[in-house]
């Protein structure tokens, strides 16, 4: 059976592109079976998103962490034999550690980008162990290693539950809008060192400077209110009258401040 010519060109190239796609695929799956069998030169750790110069992780840590979920070390270790995803969750387990990132580059270098949790005030209440609050108001152990610098709230602020935030009228979940408040403006937060709290939920602000207290009342929806009169008495009397003339500066108060001299 004689075949057109047309018809065996276009036989013949379709086997030419067909043994062509062969090949490279062959090629590909021998560099893939390469890459998987080449080992890892080194993990390079690096501490992300850290303004604070917070040290609640450190690179030993991460090792550390690694080790003991797996039984050894990355270096050395096939990449084949290295998954990537295990190790970001096994990470991210950890109480100071908010989010791990992790790659191999061109150069068999396994990449750890770790961020740290943040800290924006410590907890230190009558009936449990002292422990921390982040940005979004979720708890942190308290490091053995570091001691982070921030805002304290002490008194009788209730047990630690997960859902404190959805529950109303919950002292926990006022002070922590408070110290969020508190946190975010510079004013304010090179001002306030602590946030008592009595059994009625009222809360008392303790300054860095000068020798008063702030009665502030219950922390409701008028936080920021309250803070805006106390900073203009504090930017317009204070520098007046000094810092250690007053023995209290109440704003518990519906729109008014109630100073008390010495």
């Amino acid at each position: 059976m004689k075949v057109h010519p047309k018809r065996f060109a276009f036989i013949s190239k379709r086997l030419a592109w067909t043994f062509a796609f062969l090949v490279i695929l062959l090629v590909f799956f021998g560099a893939w079976r390469y890459n998987q069998n080449s080992l890892i030169q080194r993990v390079d750790i690096e501490i992300v998103n850290n303004p604070d110069s917070l040290r609640f992780v450190q690179s030993e840590d991460v090792k550390d962490i690694i080790f003991k979920e797996f039984g050894h070390y990355i270096e050395g270790q096939p990449i084949g034999k290295v998954k990537l995803l295990d190790i970001e969750n096994i990470l991210e387990k950890d109480g100071f550690i908010k989010e791990a990132n992790v790659y191999i580059d061109a150069q068999n270098i396994l990449h750890l980008k770790i961020t740290q949790r943040r800290p924006i005030v410590r907890v230190i209440d009558i009936s449990e162990p002292h422990y921390y609050l982040d940005l979004e108001g979720k708890k942190i152990d308290i490091s053995p290693k570091y001691t982070a610098r921030v805002l304290t709230i002490t008194g009788n602020i209730g047990l630690f539950t997960e859902n404190y935030q959805e529950i109303d009228n919950n002292r926990l979940k006022k002070a922590f809008i408070l110290a969020s408040y508190i946190y975010r403006d510079p004013f304010w937060s090179a001002q306030i060192e602590q946030i008592h709290i009595d059994f009625a939920g009222e809360a008392t602000l303790a300054p860095k400077i000068g020798d008063h207290i702030i009665p502030f009342g219950i922390p409701d929806e008028n936080i920021s209110q309250k803070l805006k009169y106390l900073k203009a008495f504090y930017k317009e009397a204070m520098p007046i009258e000094g810092w250690n003339e007053y023995k209290s500066i109440a704003v518990g108060y519906k729109n008014q401040i109630v100073a008390k001299k010495r």
